[in-house]
């Protein structure tokens, strides 16, 4: 059949299928569904894929192909966009499929396929699980604090829980290729030893390295099927957001061993490639575009990928060699500009603790909202600090009267009469306002801050340089 993409559920960028002689046929009699058309489609890390369609007469139908589809958790959607049902794509690639659509969502009956039989004898398993789980919960909110049962409630809970894991470790042990094992194991939890419990005492920082090291040890980044589950890019962002240390050369490392775990040319490398440059180019936090750098010149420099349009990855580089001399750390680029009175003042001959960098027009509203709040916390600020503001204005007249009208005892330069270049080229100016913060070596502390921010960075870098 010919294939299609849903305009929302449309993918960054596409991969091609492999080439395998082998190919599928599932066969499908619905009854209920009202449509002439029905869509299979699939999990793509946090993305939904269409990856056949088919015409549906008497509520049959057919999705067919020569090559075999990629291994996954894939569903049915109606020409609605709903999605109706989820099935598993494994080895088995020939089944027949018969469900009625008004009946219960676990119940379908399956011919040729041992894979959804096991998958839906799980949910058959996990409905009954939940509904004794959602009587007991019942029980316990009509008992009052204290009662005698509350435990016993709770223990019968516990035991559910318990066996509804063992369940699926079964599951695991005896099926261990097939894509339910597959899913179950990229729900799997690390389980921290007992042992960091001892004496009375918890040991949090050795049970969190512990669990932050064993995260993966049921996933084979190896695997491209981890992809198409509903789960596995929940479990990628909890890793990078919630269970890492937020300091970029953190991640960083940790990105390069997850990449290296992959395949060569595999779908799962190319999606975290993806993921992991999309995610920190566009990343609000301020250190991060250190990652975004590394990410394009460790990947992207000398290596090009037929997912990705050479216009847009030549995009990419320029982005970065923009980028790179103005990364947290890095020591500032040299200003040479003219002030007022046409005196030439260089930004690295500027002396103070701190040294504010301020790129503004005195014709834009925000900028000028941003200069009454740095001109009012200069005024009353003890803090060895000094203003080097650049003028982005190109009418001199405008940008003198403004100063003089709102006091700005700054060192005021004119951006457009200058020695050392371009500084939107130097410090990555494409709109105004824009706010750097420096020390006294000129080292860049913070970079694109909102005036209201600054107080509160440099008090934090002043503790800092005290321990």
């Amino acid at each position: 059949m010919k294939k299609v993409c849903l305009s929302i559920l449309t993918l960054l960028f596409y991969f091609h299928f492999s080439g395998q002689e082998a190919g599928y046929h599932i066969n499908m009699q619905l009854d209920g569904y009202q449509d002439n058309i029905a869509y299979l489609g699939n999990y793509f890390g946090d993305k939904l894929a269409i990856s056949d369609t088919a015409v549906v007469d008497k509520g049959m139908l057919e999705f067919s192909g020569g090559k075999p589809l990629k291994q996954g958790v894939y569903f049915l959607v109606s020409l609605q966009k709903k999605k109706l049902f989820e099935f598993m794509v494994g080895d088995d690639q020939y089944f027949e499929i018969t469900r009625d659509l008004m009946d219960s969502p676990g119940k379908a009956q399956f011919t040729g396929s041992d894979e959804n039989e096991l998958f839906y004898a799980y949910l058959d398993y996990n409905r009954a699980s939940y509904i004794k789980i959602r009587k007991l919960r019942s029980k316990i909110q009509t008992l009052p604090e204290g009662n005698d049962s509350l435990v016993i409630l709770q223990a019968e809970m516990d035991e559910i829980n318990k066996e509804s894991i063992a369940y699926k470790l079964q599951v695991i042990q005896e099926h261990p290729n097939s894509v339910t094992a597959m899913l179950f194991n990229v729900m799997r939890e690390p389980e921290v030893p007992g042992y960091f419990n001892t004496g009375g005492r918890h040991d949090s920082l050795s049970a969190y390295l512990y669990y932050r090291n064993h995260y993966w040890e049921y996933v084979d980044l190896g695997d491209d099927r981890f992809l198409r589950t509903p789960v596995f890019h929940k479990k990628l962002e909890r890793y990078m957001n919630d269970v890492l240390p937020g300091h970029p050369d953190s991640l960083i490392n940790e990105i390069d061993v997850m990449i290296a775990k992959t395949g060569e040319k595999s779908e799962m490398r190319n999606y975290l490639l993806w993921y992991f440059t999309n995610t920190y180019e566009t990343s609000k936090v301020m250190s991060y575009d250190k990652i975004f750098v590394h990410m394009v010149d460790t990947y992207f420099t000398e290596q090009s990928y037929d997912w990705l349009n050479p216009i847009v990855q030549q995009n990419m580089i320029n982005r970065v060699n923009q980028m790179r001399n103005v990364l947290i750390g890095a020591y500032a680029p040299a200003l040479v500009m003219a002030d007022t009175a046409n005196k030439l003042i260089s930004l690295h001959e500027v002396e103070a603790q701190y040294i504010i960098l301020f790129f503004w027009s005195s014709s834009c509203g925000e900028c000028q909202k941003e200069v009454e709040t740095v001109n009012e916390q200069y005024k009353n600020t003890d803090i060895d600090m000094k203003i080097y503001a650049v003028n982005t204005d190109t009418v001199f007249s405008k940008w003198k009267n403004y100063i003089s009208k709102h006091e700005l005892d700054w060192i005021n330069v004119n951006g457009n009469i200058s020695l050392t270049g371009d500084y939107h080229r130097l410090y990555d100016i494409y709109s105004t306002p824009v706010i750097y913060l420096l020390d006294e070596q000129k080292t860049i502390i913070a970079k694109r801050l909102s005036a209201d921010k600054l107080p509160a960075v440099i008090s934090r870098n002043r503790k800092e340089k005290t321990k």
